[in-house]
């Protein structure tokens, strides 16, 4: 008589058999280096000539089929196993729970979170005691909000942390490098995400994620706007101004004339349009021009004079501005823009602000 108290606690492991058929040997053999590859590199890999797959649960001397699988198979992908683990790093937003899994190969252990990840990380863990090896790679497009990237690129840092020990980075500073400059990139790509949402706020508009995935080519325009929008400040032109015969102002009658040889500061305003994100925003900006010396004067036939101007080679010419955005801020400014003389005199290039932010 069958004894069913045994079949129900029998400690024995219950098999899972599977026969793949291939269309010949040659199918067979790309079968073998592909399982060498995933084993060796953790890497999948897709295997042609697959013609059936039968799938059995093995229990002792007894075979119960499960799937079998006869039809044309036109995808067959081998691939490592693997399981899921997170780690919970402690961000300046708060705990953040981020999600791996985690397969081995004959050499190490890799976890890598989701490939569609804003932020997504690699970290390969050799088998004996080494170097462990970190690689990301930052994907805005697969944000919703400018937010989610922020918190990301935090989230990253923090794990970074999770994984150095500091007192071993201070005694051999050397073999941290790395580290320090994954953090550096990961920090740079921080604070452009915090100021272009700080510009979605000042503007009051939203930026699309999916149209920012390449942050460099959008990258000067938007630290300009966040200069002049967010932080009110001047910002003097790069390179050095050409002047000839043909730069000249004209001054109304009435007002106090200049003489040759006269400095003038020369101020004016302008509409300047950008792109970012796919998006246009018009700045009105307020700009003066130093250094600026009369170099002739002509009469118009209409009464006005013509003012031509030149600079020297020890006081070369060089315009600062200001931006707003609207008309009204601007022309309010231009009322009052020599008692902000000071701002516009000592202002900095573009790069030379962006010296603390480059990515």
């Amino acid at each position: 008589m069958h004894n069913k108290l045994k079949d129900i606690f029998s400690d024995n492991t219950i098999e899972l058999d599977i026969i793949i058929q291939f269309e010949n040997n040659e199918a067979c053999n790309k079968f073998d280096e592909a399982l060498k590859i995933v084993w060796g590199e953790g890497k999948a890999v897709e295997v042609k000539g697959v013609t059936a797959i039968e799938t059995f649960v093995r229990d002792g001397n007894a075979a119960y089929p499960l799937n079998e699988h006869k039809d044309i198979i036109t995808n067959f992908i081998v691939a490592p196993s693997h399981d899921a683990i997170s780690f919970n790093p402690k961000t300046k937003y708060g705990d953040r729970t981020i999600s791996f899994r985690r397969y081995h190969t004959t050499k190490e252990t890799i976890v890598e979170t989701n490939e569609n990840d804003v932020v997504y990380i690699k970290m390969r863990f050799p088998e004996s005691p080494s170097t462990i090896t970190f690689t990301f790679r930052v994907q805005p497009q697969f944000a919703k909000t400018t937010l989610d990237i922020i918190g990301s690129l935090d989230a990253a840092i923090a794990l970074v942390d999770t994984f150095v020990d500091v007192d071993n980075a201070k005694e051999s500073p050397g073999e941290y490098v790395f580290i320090d400059n994954a953090k550096d990139y990961l920090r740079a790509h921080e604070l452009f995400y915090s100021r272009l949402h700080l510009l979605e706020q000042e503007l009051k508009m939203t930026f699309e994620p999916k149209k920012i995935s390449e942050p460099e080519n959008d990258r000067k325009e938007i630290e300009e706007l966040f200069l002049l929008l967010v932080e009110k400040k001047a910002i003097r032109l790069n390179g050095k101004l050409t002047a000839n015969e043909s730069t000249g102002i004209t001054m109304q009658a009435g007002y106090p004339q200049p003489e040759i040889g006269n400095e003038l500061s020369i101020m004016y305003l302008h509409e300047n349009k950008f792109m970012v994100c796919g998006q246009e925003i018009s700045v009105h900006t307020v700009s003066i021009l130093f250094n600026a010396i009369v170099k002739q004067i002509e009469e118009n036939d209409d009464g006005s004079k013509r003012i031509l101007y030149d600079d020297t080679d020890s006081r070369p010419m060089y315009i600062s501005y200001m931006g707003f955005k609207t008309i009204d801020e601007a022309e309010q400014e231009r009322k009052i823009i020599m008692e902000h003389k000071e701002l516009y005199v000592n202002a900095l290039t573009l790069n030379e602000h962006m010296k603390d932010v480059m990515m």
